[in-house]
């Protein structure tokens, strides 16, 4: 189960101070993102050769800062060159907490940056139309100032970019632990199926419930990899994580989603593949839409653990945010 307490703003501007007061919500009523997880459409991802063993040497695509389009100042910087690949990023320059807030669709993403020098990537998940860019840096309690704020146009290329990218929320790099355990697993694929197959089947099966993380993770957490692996534990937030990273290394599209199953604050991921199979017995993909996956709710149904009280029954599924 994920901590919400950090997860979801709301903005009150005061005009003679540029400042704002921010108010922790967890009301899923106040937000809507049904224009960002529709059916796909549009040029179909996949690698495959039918009978053929599929490449499966992960591909890291790697953001870029070209400083082609940028709103920057002293205290920050957006970068925006990259909207056509799906992503944009904000670098601060500041010291002390910085939060990026992207308002789209009559929705508003909430990214927190902690340190200064580092650009975070931010995807542009809910596809093309206008997204508005607001940089605020912490004065004190919970109360921002404005840096600066951008209308952004925005037309995507190919739609599955943003899902293909590493990003603040799905993080990770060349080297890392996951890219090993990526091509391990989907080594011997000749579908895109199979190789989602192999990964998924890794992540059920090797990654138990923390119940403990569960009960004390702090505000603001963001999963690594690594730990999730070495571990062999971990929250649904990172069951999600680690399998979006997995996917997406073998140019799989996987959405992060985080949402409710039923009353439970949870993660989980939806994936694309562009042949008819089946994969874990339950999940069909026709080439033409997005399939629901949930490897926190299926690692729980392979062993003993009762998790309906942490992620739900698994029956009623209310996204609210695609990363």
């Amino acid at each position: 189960m994920l901590n919400s307490t950090d997860m979801l703003l709301r903005r009150r501007r005061i005009a003679t101070t540029l400042t704002a007061a921010f108010a922790l919500l967890a009301l899923l009523a106040l937000l809507a993102v049904a224009g960002c997880g529709g059916v796909a459409s549009g040029t179909q991802m996949g690698t495959s050769n039918p009978g053929q063993e599929r490449d499966a040497t992960p591909v890291i695509l790697q953001p870029a800062q070209p400083g082609a389009a940028v709103v920057d100042n002293e205290k920050a910087t957006l970068d925006y060159s990259n909207t056509a690949d799906g992503y944009i990023s904000v670098l601060s320059k500041l010291g002390v907490k910085v939060k990026v807030l992207v308002d789209v669709n009559d929705s508003q993403y909430q990214y927190t940056i902690n340190n200064a020098g580092s650009y975070i990537v931010i995807p542009l998940s809910c596809g093309d139309g206008t997204y508005t860019v607001g940089v605020w840096e912490h004065v004190t309690g919970e109360t921002y100032a404005s840096i600066f704020s951008q209308d952004l146009s925005v037309s995507i290329a190919d739609e599955y970019k943003p899902f293909l990218y590493p990003n603040q929320y799905v993080n990770y790099a060349a080297g890392d632990a996951s890219t090993a355990i990526s091509q391990q697993y989907a080594t011997g694929a000749t579908s895109d199926v199979e190789a989602l197959n192999g990964i998924y089947k890794y992540v059920v099966e090797n990654i138990t419930y923390d119940y403990n993380k569960a009960a004390t993770v702090q505000p603001g957490y963001l999963p690594n990899n690594t730990n999730t692996i070495n571990a062999k534990t971990g929250i649904c937030f990172d069951y999600a994580v680690l399998t979006a990273s997995l996917l997406r290394e073998q140019q799989i599209p996987a959405k992060l989603v985080i949402g409710y199953s039923d009353t439970a604050y949870h993660a989980w991921i939806t994936v694309f593949c562009k042949e008819t199979g089946e994969v874990i017995g339950n999940y069909r993909f026709d080439g033409s839409s997005w399939q629901r996956m949930d490897p926190t709710f299926d690692a729980a149904s392979k062993g003993t653990q009762d998790l309906s009280g942490v992620i739900g029954s698994g029956t009623s599924y209310q996204p609210m945010f695609y990363y």
